[in-house]
């Protein structure tokens, strides 16, 4: 791919990872937040105190944040203990496959810039020696190599792996699973 076209294909790649990100962790946590209304009477039979606290919390978030009234209503509510949640884990996914191309493109974003430094300062070593006419044509001729979201391995196989374990260790810690 040429030097213009990895500018835009790192900018696309940064900012459709952002969108993917910030709606899949929005989508996420409300879920998260539903699923926890509803396990009221599972907290209730371990600690009142707790069991209030998390009907506070979840109550006071759905009041302040009605901007996000389309999430409340739509995402998908998980239920651990009794089916697959295809869509929830779909979702879940999503965060960290927004990481991934959002890292893509931030590491092919420094490629090209790195390669468009690299050129400019070969044009002022040229301008100085009194060679002209050269850079344009080799600018035109660079070769960058696109960076692919699934090789982002941390972000896309080890990271999630790590939170789903210490989320059941807390889920199980807290009898809602």
């Amino acid at each position: 791919m040429t030097l213009a076209q990895a500018r835009n294909s790192a900018l696309c790649k940064k900012c459709i990872g952002w969108i993917i990100f910030i709606i899949s962790t929005l989508s996420t946590a409300v879920s998260l937040l539903n699923y926890l209304s509803s396990q009221r009477e599972k907290l209730a039979s371990i600690n009142a105190v707790l069991a209030d606290f998390t009907r506070v919390i979840v109550d006071m978030v759905r009041f302040n944040t009605s901007f996000l009234n389309l999430f409340w209503q739509h995402s998908p509510v998980p239920d651990f203990g009794h089916s697959a949640n295809l869509l929830f884990w779909t979702v879940f996914i999503l965060v960290f496959f927004g990481m991934a191309l959002n890292a893509a493109g931030s590491r092919q974003w420094r490629q090209y810039r790195y390669v468009k430094e690299q050129l400019e300062d070969h044009k002022v070593i040229e301008n100085a020696l009194g060679e002209r006419d050269k850079t344009p044509l080799e600018a035109e001729r660079v070769q960058l190599t696109n960076q692919s979201p699934f090789r982002q391995y941390y972000l896309l196989y080890i990271l999630p792996i790590i939170v789903v374990i210490v989320g059941y260790i807390l889920l199980h810690w807290l009898s809602l699973i």
